[in-house]
């Protein structure tokens, strides 16, 4: 009898990137590290399981071989989404793309516009 356990290991080395993610993003925003790392390897633990868990039971296998391929591609699912929600949660840690927005929203350098002169009622 085969073993069709579809989440295995798979959500401990993401929940572990995520923690490390989130560390060295709060560190270069001069954050507090250890909460924003225990935050992300909560929140990639989480995400990734249960993902995993709802694929797993949703999931017929018909061979063996079938099983292999979907373990691949719900596990790449999981991983996508802890990135988008992750890059979601991190958001005011992103100096970078608060910069460059301010960058882009400074007008170019055009005249001062003026209002236009009115001649007085006789």
């Amino acid at each position: 009898m085969e073993n069709n356990s579809i989440i295995g290991w798979i959500p401990w080395p993401v929940a572990a990137a995520t923690a490390v993610w989130f560390g060295v993003m709060a560190y270069k925003a001069a954050k507090n590290r250890v909460l924003w790392s225990i935050g992300g390897g909560l929140l990639g633990l989480v995400v990734t399981t249960i993902v995993l868990g709802l694929a797993q039971a949703t999931f017929i296998p018909f061979d063996s071989g079938a099983v292999a391929g979907f373990r691949v591609k719900v596990a790449v699912i999981a991983i996508l989404l802890v990135v988008g929600i992750g890059w979601l949660f991190t958001g005011s840690l992103h100096r970078h793309l608060l910069a460059s927005r301010k960058e882009t929203a400074a007008p170019a350098s055009e005249p001062p516009v003026t209002p236009p002169t009115t001649a007085p009622k006789p």
